[in-house]
């Protein structure tokens, strides 16, 4: 820990809906408790030294309140994955569960860890309606499918009023989806500069409008250092297991946000059936790679190549693939 590291307040706040529980991590002064509410949040704010270091974990909607008053008021704040969080806690021997308990662990992660951690950086009020359509869109393909498979493996379809009524519930969720993906070009649309880069994005082979659109929330909202961070991001990076001289077998982190997962996996089975990358995927499957895992290289491809024209403003240049290694 360098010693700028040490003379800054480091808290941990273990967030619910009723009640935010603040610890920290290098004083001996006992958890506090305030309300999950603004008015409440903007007092402690004030009370606390400029600069502190606030750590919480991702719950949702819940945490977004305290994460941007905190950062707008000039502190730095971490949103941690719980995940991380759990497997941190009982690597240190956390010995129970409480609010208190969580609250002194995520301080005591943010304390040591934060070297390696990403700083939270406000949403724009357009990052926001792209970030919630995205995500109302994710939903709605959730529910579609399950109905679906639902529809699949019940014997109702003899029944024609339930037919009937399994095909108008499919129908109004279809509709549902139209108005989404509309909103989601309106709203794109409205900035010309973002709607430019996105029709970049879009002119990558397997890339569509919705990959377009979800790439360029992303690319907008985070400042990734490189290609390899975007493939982390996106946990489609392999996880070595290796021990002495034996090499386990590759698995994927599946880090971060599932949808975007999921929409760059399909653009890579698009990708898989174009010209441009038909050629690639078979000499994949002829290596004795699986379907799946030549997709996912396929997909590692496109999250660089869409990185690549992002940053350099430059257009998709279809000679380009295949001249260097994913």
């Amino acid at each position: 820990m360098s010693d700028s590291h040490k003379s800054i307040e480091v808290i941990g706040a273990d967030i619910s809906q009723c009640e935010i529980v603040i610890a920290w991590a290098r004083s001996q002064r006992p958890c506090q408790r305030i309300a999950n509410k603004r008015e409440a949040i903007v007092v402690w704010l004030k009370q606390l030294p400029a600069g502190c270091v606030i750590g919480m974990e991702a719950t949702g909607r819940l945490h977004q309140q305290l994460a941007d008053l905190a950062a707008g008021h000039g502190h730095v704040v971490y949103v941690l994955n719980p995940k991380h969080v759990a497997s941190y806690a009982r690597g240190v021997g956390q010995r129970g569960k409480t609010d208190p308990m969580d609250a002194g662990v995520i301080a005591r992660y943010v304390d040591r860890e934060r070297d390696g951690l990403h700083r939270y950086v406000v949403p724009s009020a357009l990052q926001r309606t792209l970030r919630d359509l995205i995500s109302q869109r994710a939903s709605v393909v959730r529910h579609t499918t399950a109905l679906r498979q639902s529809i699949r493996a019940t014997g109702t379809r003899s029944n024609r009023a339930l037919k009937r009524a399994h095909q108008g519930a499919l129908k109004s969720l279809n509709t549902l989806l139209a108005e989404l993906n509309n909103e989601l070009k309106r709203v794109i649309a409205h900035n010309d500069e973002l709607e430019n880069k996105r029709k970049q994005l879009q002119r990558i082979r397997g890339i569509g409008f919705i990959n377009s659109a979800a790439l360029t929330h992303r690319f907008d909202h985070t400042p990734f250092a490189n290609s390899d961070a975007v493939v982390a991001a996106y946990g489609l990076d392999p996880r070595p297991k290796d021990s002495g001289t034996h090499q386990g077998k590759r698995r994927l982190t599946k880090q971060g946000n599932a949808e975007d997962r999921r929409l760059i996996y399909l653009a890579g089975q698009a990708a898989a059936k174009t010209k441009l990358f038909k050629p690639i995927y078979r000499a994949l499957l002829a290596r004795g790679l699986a379907t799946t895992e030549a997709i996912v290289i396929l997909a590692r491809k496109l999250l660089r190549i869409a990185f690549a024209i992002w940053t350099s403003g430059q257009p998709f240049k279809p000679d380009m693939v295949g001249k260097k290694p994913c």
